[in-house]
């Protein structure tokens, strides 16, 4: 029972390195995608570059929010799993979990925008100003949503630590 919860918090660690991974990928490409479109940057501005870039964005953000919502419910269901089974359950680790949730919606933002970036690059539309502003906005929630995945992956750390400790000091005691 207690190894199951072990196991289940170890993959929602792993999900929640993947979601940091994803948006850090993504906030990467945000950049080059702005960078692309100033003509300081490599003399001229290249939309085409600018486009690509920010479809890898999208991508990379889609997966940063998808990973972000399944950590929020799978360690919701670890702390039901906890609750049922009768363990301690930490203040931090409903912190950690309420954590995920801003993550996601920090994530959802920037996914939000980095399409509305992408649109704006399309001939229908074609602002670049538009593009750059939402690019810019797409990276500060990215950051954001990465800041709190990293922040929860130190908390889940923390908790790892502190109920090996616990159990080591029990083993002491028989």
């Amino acid at each position: 029972m207690k190894k199951n919860i072990k196991i289940e918090t170890r993959i929602l660690i792993v999900v929640e390195l993947i979601s940091a991974l994803c948006g850090t990928v993504g906030i990467i490409l945000g950049m080059l995608s702005l960078l692309s479109l100033s003509s300081k940057t490599w003399g001229v501005a290249d939309p085409e570059s600018s486009f690509v870039f920010t479809v890898l964005t999208v991508c990379f953000d889609t997966l940063s929010t998808a990973t972000a919502i399944i950590a929020f419910k799978y360690g919701g269901t670890i702390l039901k799993r906890k609750y049922e089974k009768g363990l301690k359950i930490l203040p931090l680790e409903k912190f950690a979990n309420r954590l995920d949730l801003y993550s996601f919606f920090f994530g959802l933002a920037g996914l939000i925008l980095s399409i509305l970036s992408l649109l704006f690059l399309f001939d229908f539309t074609n602002s670049d100003t538009g593009s750059e502003v939402a690019t810019m906005l797409s990276i500060l929630c990215d950051s954001l949503s990465a800041t709190i995945v990293i922040w929860v992956v130190k908390i889940m750390l923390k908790i790892s630590y502190l109920e090996h400790q616990m159990k080591k000091g029990k083993n002491k005691t028989k």
